[in-house]
């Protein structure tokens, strides 16, 4: 089947017409090629905590709230929009380390409120950091819901605690003289 000119003509056009369609949708943001797309929250490389920042300058609630004071204790962003953030006002850190002593036995010493104290500590008993362990206390805790595509707080709700999740357990190798 051999198609005459003016009908290839035809197609060639139809084809252009939409491609400049789709290429318009996809500028315009209402087309999203992938869930790298960033600029929809809906992406996998986005930035939390600029997208919260962003959501909370524009909430007078948040504001009034915080008044600039309070610090990110945790978020779940899913892919539905609606995300749960925790963070806490005018509270502080306590910190463990977990360290191996020259003999090959692991000790834990802390809690402290500073990490150059528990790295001194191990330095006086001879031992190697090998994990650290920081949760947050003190102070008092929110969780507030947010709803990342239309860059809304929906919800604040003070709660007594933090969710276990929300505390911070890093390992790492450190050298005996590195504070």
């Amino acid at each position: 089947m051999v198609l005459d000119e003016s009908k290839w003509l035809s197609m060639l056009i139809l084809v252009f017409i939409s491609a400049i369609f789709l290429l318009s949708l996809y500028e315009s943001g209402n087309l999203s090629l992938g869930v790298n797309d960033v600029d929809n929250y809906g992406g996998i490389n986005r930035d939390v905590s600029e997208i919260l920042r962003k959501i909370y300058v524009n909430d007078s609630d948040f504001q009034n709230l915080t008044k600039g004071n309070y610090s990110g204790a945790g978020a779940i962003f899913n892919e539905t929009g609606e995300s749960t953030v925790y963070i806490r006002i005018n509270g502080w850190y306590i910190h463990k380390a977990t360290i191996e002593l020259q003999n090959g036995t692991s000790k834990t010493i802390g809690p402290s409120a500073s990490m150059e104290e528990l790295y001194k500590e191990a330095d006086s008993l001879n031992g190697s950091v090998i994990s650290t362990y920081s949760q947050i206390t003190g102070g008092e805790f929110y969780v507030i819901i947010v709803d990342t595509p239309n860059e809304t707080v929906k919800s604040i709700e003070k709660v007594d605690e933090l969710p276990e999740w929300t505390t911070v357990a890093v390992i790492e190798e450190v050298s005996e003289n590195e504070p």
